[in-house]
């Protein structure tokens, strides 16, 4: 895979004026600038900074996306249904460069059932399987199984999440899920709704602390649907006790993005809501310069079902205990 021209969605979309017009604490992080750099490298800006940030992410996003091309196309002689989320699908549909949009890892959605032959494709292939922390499996909080080699972190998602007690089932996604051509294999990509509940949510249950992309990513499923996702996507959240997580997610994205076009139901928890607004600020400067405990201070007012904040509480200090 070779430096692309970003497509003309995320050009039309990120535009370098609305990048810049982020609030200050996401202009300073440092995930965004690989993408800022390459929205104003499409522009003919030469001399905007950030370039060895965008050479650092190509160079290692072009590697990693070429070992998930040889375990995909693996996994698909193999029988097995793998559908891509997140960055490793985006950077390619939606972001075109892939340069554009740094990755930690690779997501991909797995049916539990396929969990084991899956691994097993990998180790063929040279990944080596990273055991869970035995804390996490007394608690039933593993939601995926991480595959690593050649530099390449490959993680499948056997279960949505393991927070808030939200619904995490993989099986309707995977049902709804389309197969797609992907570099010179092929892959299942979701259903666009799904796929920006998923990242919604995703970002709530990290308490609106992680990677910044989650917002850029969002945007461009918003921008790029068919037919307008939100509607689906609450639709989800309603079934799957998820109302308050991808409210206050839609929350986010009005405040970073007031140009996208955003609908839905504002009635879920507004007090709640408010106080995670009012922290924004703070939490975009993000989890490298934070830490992991502002993620714990905005988890516990996710909830749909405040009753389940005791269960949630008792479990989460038992496993810091036990780590």
């Amino acid at each position: 895979m070779v430096p692309a021209v970003l497509t003309e969605l995320c050009r039309r979309t990120l535009t370098a004026a609305r990048l810049d017009a982020l609030p200050a604490g996401l202009r300073r992080r440092p995930d965004l600038e690989p993408l800022r750099y390459a929205v104003a490298l499409a522009d003919g800006d030469k001399r905007a900074t950030g370039r060895q940030r965008y050479l650092g992410t190509l160079a290692t996003n072009v590697a990693r996306l070429e070992r998930l091309e040889a375990y995909l196309a693996a996994a698909h002689a193999a029988g097995l249904k793998l559908m891509l989320v997140k960055g490793a699908l985006l950077v390619r549909t939606h972001y075109g460069d892939p340069g554009a949009r740094p990755m930690a890892d690779v997501d991909l959605v797995c049916p539990p059932e396929m969990l084991a032959r899956a691994v097993e494709v990998g180790r063929a292939l040279g990944f080596a399987l990273v055991e869970p922390e035995p804390f996490r499996g007394a608690r039933d909080a593993v939601h995926d199984v991480k595959l690593v080699g050649g530099g390449v972190t490959i993680e499948l998602h056997h279960r949505l999440w393991h927070e808030l007690r939200i619904a995490r089932e993989v099986a309707p996604l995977l049902d709804r899920a389309r197969p797609i051509a992907y570099g010179e294999t092929s892959a299942w990509a979701p259903d666009d709704a799904d796929h920006l509940y998923l990242v919604c949510v995703h970002a709530a249950t990290h308490g609106f602390i992680g990677n910044a992309l989650w917002l850029t990513d969002a945007a461009l499923l918003v921008a790029g649907a068919a037919t307008p996702p939100w509607a689906r996507a609450q639709a989800l959240a309603d079934a799957a006790h998820g109302r308050v997580a991808l409210a206050a997610a839609r929350d986010q994205l009005r405040l970073a993005l007031p140009w996208l076009a955003l609908d839905g139901d504002e009635r879920p928890a507004p007090l709640r809501r408010a106080i995670i607004r009012r922290m924004t600020p703070w939490l975009h400067r993000g989890e490298i310069e934070l830490g992991a405990w502002p993620s714990r201070l905005v988890r516990p007012l996710l909830f749909d079902r405040t009753r389940d904040l005791g269960s949630w509480a008792l479990e989460k200090l038992a496993m810091w205990r036990a780590q």
